[in-house]
C-alpha cells in the first residue's frame, strides 16, 4: 500500500513506472491508478483542479506533499533535477494560469515566509 511506503520507496517506485511521451513539452506520464507524471528540469504545465502529490528532497530526507488544488495552478520546475508527481481528478493543461506553484533549488532563509493560498 502505497500509504506505508516512506517517501524514497515511493519515490522508486515512481521513476520505475513506464513513462510516455504526452502532447506536453518534457512532461511524460504513467497511467494506472492514479496519473503519474515526470517532469524535466525548467519545464511547467498547467493542472486543473484535484490533488496534486510530489516528493521532493528536503535537506536531510524526502518528502511527500500532498496539496488539494481548488482552482487551475500552473507547476514550475525551476530545479535542474527531474520531479515526480502524481495526480487525482486532475487534468494537464498547456494554458497558463495567474496561479503558480514553484519548485525551486535551495533552502529558505529563516526570515523568508512561505504562503500557499491555491
Amino acid at each position: 500500500m502505497e500509504e506505508d511506503k516512506s517517501p524514497l520507496e515511493l519515490l522508486k517506485d515512481w521513476k520505475n513506472k513506464l513513462y510516455r511521451k504526452t502532447n506536453y513539452n518534457n512532461i511524460y506520464a504513467s497511467y494506472g491508478d492514479q496519473k503519474y507524471i515526470r517532469m524535466k528540469p525548467k519545464s511547467q504545465i498547467s493542472i486543473t483542479p484535484g490533488f496534486l502529490y510530489i516528493i521532493l528532497k528536503h535537506p536531510k530526507e524526502y518528502v511527500k506533499q500532498n496539496f488539494k488544488l481548488e482552482r487551475d495552478v500552473t507547476l514550475c520546475n525551476e530545479t535542474h533535477n527531474v520531479i515526480y508527481f502524481s495526480l487525482e481528478e486532475s487534468l494537464l493543461s498547456e494554458e497558463e494560469n495567474d496561479y503558480k506553484l514553484h519548485v525551486k533549488n535551495g533552502i529558505p532563509k529563516n526570515e523568508e515566509k512561505w504562503e500557499i493560498d491555491i
